[in-house]
């Protein structure tokens, strides 16, 4: 569509002008359907109907003010990306504050700082405001895209824009040209100043690769490539394990190279002995630090996965292992019996990532609580199960399932049963009452409600919880942030919860009593608990408080959290929990204050362990976990732990209660992997006779090897490969003769070093062949899984294959110099300047900019004029006018004015005179009619002359006109125009017209009459 424009007038649909042509058909239509008005009239509304189309016309077209001003607005893009020096980004935010200089009063400049994202660090505003920049958020990326985006969306509206990029270039997420192309044709230039800096001495560890999959007692090699800017020497250190390999026997770790100029190639034999993940870790390590300027680059990382039966990781707590007889211990020496070989861990104290994980076919956990394992572990957990194809299996105790605050986690999506308990009519409720004090440490809300979100996820939903903070007062709350109420399904408390804001309270006594009041009145409460989180910097509460929390055995735990030099009361903190009988926590480790909430929360949740002495009965022989069981029956158990079985679940084992049945065993597959549970456990306490029962050991072997992942396929060559922020994987499919297999289905995911999961497409390229490709731009462990089906009918194989790549270092430290021809090509495709630092004062220069357009809709405005002229046309062609009539009446209104007399006044005299004058016209007329009945009666009688002599013949109603204007005040008209007055005469009136004047006479004067009584009296006419 063509532009159309006029001055200070533009139009954003100016097709639509195209309707003014029906203009002049409308004045042709109009000429003749307003035929019947007066020629004045008719030409007005014509013209005005004219003008209502024209103005919706315009409106149509979206008719936009344009004003032009001189303003100019910039936006500062600074590169705080770790590939940028310190010094060079110092430089930069100096450029910035130079500027200045050149800032005219209704200029303005904004700043945003981004690596892998973007931030606002000042809005568009009169200077600069900011002393520097805050810390990067994603160092390790730099995406000059995302920071075009986001600057473009704070220009101002009516000011000419420019946009000025501070970094070295090197981009490796994004597509920052396609972004200056779009800007150029946005009227937005984007002017370049590149930070220049080179590392001259470097040496950078380019790669460290292995075989992505290997053969137990398989000899691999471990390739090497370092490239280094000028000749250096040092020794590599080769980890296995993170163990330190002696590759230099005699001569101390590490091997000795010298690197020439350019790339260098290592390869190192390593046999491997073991099935599992083979971790590698190798770093150089130069002779002299000045050949090196940059650490982080010098390292490199890989692993390959060996076939064969993976271990079985045991994770227990330390509470266990101080036990006379650990069950950890007693379960690993049972798998061991049966030939499975077992590691004991306690959880917590070695991280879980997805790639240790895959040294291990099963994990197990051992009546732990959810406390000991971070949440990320959890998820890798979760992922290890679900995309990794591993085992999980989860034995009970008073630490498991919802009991050990389970509830709500990555582990709990995976299980075959809900740690939720909602059938269960006698069931128990406990009450949690949670009162938040951290506003004053960093963060302060988002801790607090991270912590009471962590809380209430670990809670049944038939337990009740509720949240105060110290914040205004509201009519119907209090300090109640949530009010106590059963949890539910929990997600509008969560909602609750992330609005509530934490102030500084004065007094714990204050905040706390309306919780101790709450949870007194909840009779249904089994276990009553509170947490206080606070600096305990406020007064504490009285002791008719702790009085009455200790008579309503209502426990209180405390954790007092410091920050900086802040000192925290722990006396007043410990004293509180131990008067109550709860625990005292101190911790300036933020990151530990979910754990904390998770184990506190543990105690309204003891409703969910039953000790009771009870016979698991079998529900079925056919699964492949109790073969084997029927022939002497199960042992008893003392206690379990209350689950729910999911629908899809099989559940071998139960306890029946009158509520339902119990799932003692339950297990499924989810995903890849497959996980069970078995919800008692604690063997000296709970399960003294299944350790005693011969087929203790065959029981937990056969529910292992059922979990366990299996060993994966032969036939298949995997490879993998990275480069330039791209990881790539090949599968080849062969079959016994070492043909390609064509016959295959192959899904893939992809878990990132975040463990986060997502969808990897394999692609078949060739005959039995299949890639893809993935992004990996962040530093990590990236783990690729495929799952295969090959064959057909009876002889369909399935399985899973895994393999992935390590990425030791961030891309940004790969880049050893700006790359100033990437900044020149994107600066020319923005249509901007090229930058020095000495041009500070330049970057508001006008230049070329075009100046800005404030550009304004005035659609509402035509709409506003259009409805009004649309009812002036209305009423022009519907209300006649007598212009000559209105003038007169305007003249005489104009000069009762100017001679002083009120409107009121006047109105008054004018009635009087219409009275007098009615008064005079009546008496002629009575005396007209008495005259002419006299006259009647002489003709009879003889003449009368006294009569005779005062008779006057009727007014005509001419001359009563002249009579009632000369009463106004008017002229009495010429002599010449009076009525020639007839004499009296004798002769009678035809017959019937006496009887026809006496009945007109007689209606007059009742219509005079009538009007007489309308009008009232004179004095009561309006004025």
């Amino acid at each position: 569509m063509l532009a159309f424009a006029l001055p200070g007038l533009s139009f954003e649909q100016p097709g639509y002008l195209a309707l003014l042509a029906v203009v002049p058909l409308l004045i042709a239509l109009s000429f003749r359907s307003l035929s019947g008005l007066g020629p004045i009239r008719r030409v007005l509304a014509i013209t005005i109907r004219c003008l209502v189309v024209a103005l919706m016309v315009l409106a149509l077209a979206g008719a936009v003010s344009v004003r032009t001003n001189d303003f100019l607005s910039v936006i500062f893009l600074l590169d705080r990306s770790n590939s940028i020096p310190r010094d060079v980004q110092q430089e930069a935010f100096a450029f910035i504050r130079d500027s200045q200089k050149g800032l005219k009063p209704d200029d303005s400049l904004g700043v945003v700082a981004f690596d892998g994202v973007g931030a606002v660090e000042q809005m568009p505003q009169g200077a600069l405001a900011i002393e520097r920049v805050t810390e990067p958020v994603k160092p390790d990326q730099t995406n000059i895209a995302g920071a075009m985006r986001l600057g473009v969306a704070l220009f101002p509206p009516s000011a000419a824009r420019r946009m000025v990029l501070l970094s070295d270039g090197n981009e490796n997420v994004g597509e920052a040209m396609k972004e200056a192309q779009q800007l150029r044709a946005a009227g937005v230039a984007v002017d370049v100043l590149p930070l220049i800096y080179e590392h001259e001495n470097e040496v950078v560890f380019e790669q460290l690769k292995v075989p992505p999959s290997a053969s137990a007692e398989e000899t691999i090699q471990v390739q090497m490539v370092l490239r280094s800017q000028r000749p250096a020497s040092g020794k590599i250190l080769l980890y296995h394990n993170d163990q330190l390999l002696d590759l230099d026997p005699g001569r101390g770790a590490g091997y000795s190279v010298k690197l020439p100029a350019g790339p260098e190639r290592f390869a190192i034999p390593i046999p491997l002995r073991a099935a599992g993940v083979h971790r590698f870790r190798a770093v150089f390590e130069p002779d002299e630090a000045a050949a090196d300027s940059v650490a982080e680059n010098n390292e490199g990382r890989a692993f390959t996965i060996v076939s064969g039966q993976g271990m079985i990781l045991i994770l227990t707590t330390e509470e266990d292992m101080r036990a006379t007889a650990p069950s950890a211990l007693i379960l690993k020496q049972a798998l061991e019996t049966e030939r499975l070989q077992c590691e004991i861990e306690v959880a917590g104290s070695q991280p879980l990532d997805q790639v240790r994980l895959l040294e291990f076919g099963l994990v197990i956990l051992s009546n732990v609580p959810a406390n000991y394992i971070k949440e990320d572990d959890q998820k890798a957990l979760a992922a290890y199960v679900r995309d990794l194809g591993g085992g999980l299996i989860m034995v009970g105790g008073d630490e498991s399932f919802g009991a050990g605050g389970w509830l709500g986690s990555p582990v709990e999506e995976v299980m075959p049963v809900s740690f939720d308990v909602k059938n269960k009519k006698q069931l128990p409720k406990g009450a949690l009452a949670l009162v938040m004090h951290a506003c004053e440490i960093p963060e302060g809300n988002y801790w607090g409600e991270r912590v009471a979100v962590a809380a209430v996820k670990t809670l049944s939903s038939r337990d009740l919880v509720g949240v105060l903070s110290y914040q205004w007062l509201s009519t119907d709350r209090g300090y109640w942030a949530v009010p106590l109420q059963e949890v539910g399904d929990k997600t509008g408390i969560i909602q609750q919860i992330l609005k509530m804001q934490m102030g500084d309270m004065p007094d714990l006594h204050e905040v706390m009593s309306p919780a101790v009041d709450a949870l007194i009145a909840r009779k249904d409460a089994a276990a009553k608990h509170m947490v206080v989180i606070s600096d305990f910097d406020p007064s504490a509460p009285s002791q008719a408080l702790i009085d009455r929390m200790k008579k309503n055995k209502i426990t209180c735990s405390t954790v007092a959290i410091g920050y900086g030099g802040h000192m925290i009361d722990e006396t007043k903190a410990n004293w509180i929990a131990t008067q109550t009988g709860g625990r005292f926590y101190k911790t300036d480790d933020y990151s530990q204050l979910p754990q904390i909430f998770i184990k506190e929360s543990k105690i309204v949740r003891r409703s969910l362990i039953q000790e009771v002495t009870f016979e698991p009965r079998l529900t079925t022989s056919l699964a492949t976990t109790v073969a084997g069981l029927l022939g002497e029956g199960v042992p008893e158990l003392n206690g379990y732990v209350l689950t729910t079985p999911r629908p899809l679940a099989e559940i071998p084992l139960i306890r029946k209660t009158q509520d339902g049945d119990d799932p003692i065993l339950a297990h499924w597959q989810v995903g890849l992997g497959k996980t069970a549970v078995f919800t008692s456990g604690m063997w000296p306490r709970w399960g003294a006779d299944w350790t005693a029962w011969p087929k203790f050991s065959k029981f937990w072997a056969q529910l292992a090897r059922w979990a366990s992942r299996q060993s994966e396929a032969a036939q298949f060559d995997v490879s993998t490969s990275f480069q330039g922020g791209q990881g790539r994987v090949r599968i080849d499919a062969l079959d016994k003769n070492a043909s390609a297999v064509d016959v295959l289905e192959m899904t893939g995911a992809l878990v990132d070093p975040a463990q986060e999961t997502r969808p990897l497409e394999l692609t078949q390229v060739g005959p039995g062949r299949f890639e893809a490709a993935f992004d990996a731009r962040e530093r990590g462990n990236y783990i690729v899984s495929v799952a295969y089906r090959m064959g057909a009918g009876k002889e369909t194989q399935r399985g899973t294959l895994r393999t992935g790549v390590s990425i030791a270092y961030s891309p940004e430290f790969r880049d050893l110099a700006a790359n100033v021809p990437w900044l020149e090509e994107l600066r020319q495709s923005a249509d901007g300047r090229e930058l020095s630092r000495a041009d500070a004062a330049k970057v508001f220069d006008r230049g070329s900019l075009p100046k800005a357009q404030a550009r304004t809709p005035i659609w509402e405005v035509l709409i506003r004029w259009l409805l009004l002229l649309f009812l002036l046309d209305v009423a022009i062609r519907r209300i006649a006018i007598n212009p000559i009539e209105l003038a007169r009446k305007l003249r005489r209104f104009i000069a009762e004015m100017a001679g002083g007399r009120k409107p009121a006044e006047a109105s008054e005299a004018v009635l009087a005179s219409l009275k007098g004058a009615k008064g005079r016209v009546r008496e002629e007329r009575e005396t007209a009619v008495v005259g002419e009945s006299g006259a009647g009666a002489a003709t009879d009688a003889g003449p009368s002359p006294d009569r005779s002599a005062k008779y006057e013949a009727p007014k005509t109603a001419a001359q009563a006109s002249k009579d009632l204007t000369a009463a106004l005040g008017g002229a009495e008209g010429d002599a010449a125009e009076r009525p020639v007055v007839a004499p009296p005469t004798s002769r009678k009136p035809p017959a019937g017209e006496g009887d026809y004047t006496a009945r007109l006479l007689k209606a007059k004067k009742r219509a005079r009459d009538d009007l007489d009584q309308d009008q009232g009296p004179a004095g009561d006419a309006p004025a």
